[in-house]
């Protein structure tokens, strides 16, 4: 039975932005919608949507990061509809809004204090 899981959440990680329900899932594995949310749920410790939400959450936060897309379009990349339960609920899981957390990741990765070349002892090469 973990490897039908195993499956679905490989299909999730392939591409989190895809519509995934419930009813999909588990027909994807031949297992009722019921049965089939009792055995993620056991296996994984969640549910099989809020697996896929937390993935999505991590890939828009790997593009908040890595891309200049706004967050509407980061939005409609990873799967989501509805940009203003995405921020809530960004902002609930990483404690602070997407546009912070961006600001932070760019602020953070500038450098400081980088000496130059000619004062860096031998050993730092």
């Amino acid at each position: 039975m973990a490897e039908r899981v195993k499956r679905v959440i490989e299909l999730m990680q392939g591409d989190p932005s895809r519509s995934f329900t419930l009813g999909k899932m588990a027909e994807s594995v031949n297992l009722s919608p019921p049965y089939f949310c009792y055995l993620f749920k056991t296996i994984t410790g969640v549910p099989p949507a809020k697996y896929l939400k937390s993935l999505r959450m991590q890939q828009a936060a790997m593009l908040l990061t890595t891309t200049f897309l706004s967050v509407k379009e980061i939005v409609r990349r990873v799967g989501l509809t509805d940009e203003s339960h995405f921020v809530r609920d960004f902002k609930r899981l990483y404690g602070v809004t997407p546009s912070e957390y961006r600001n932070g990741a760019f602020l953070s990765s500038e450098p400081t204090n980088v000496a130059s070349p000619a004062t860096k002892s031998a050993n730092e090469y």
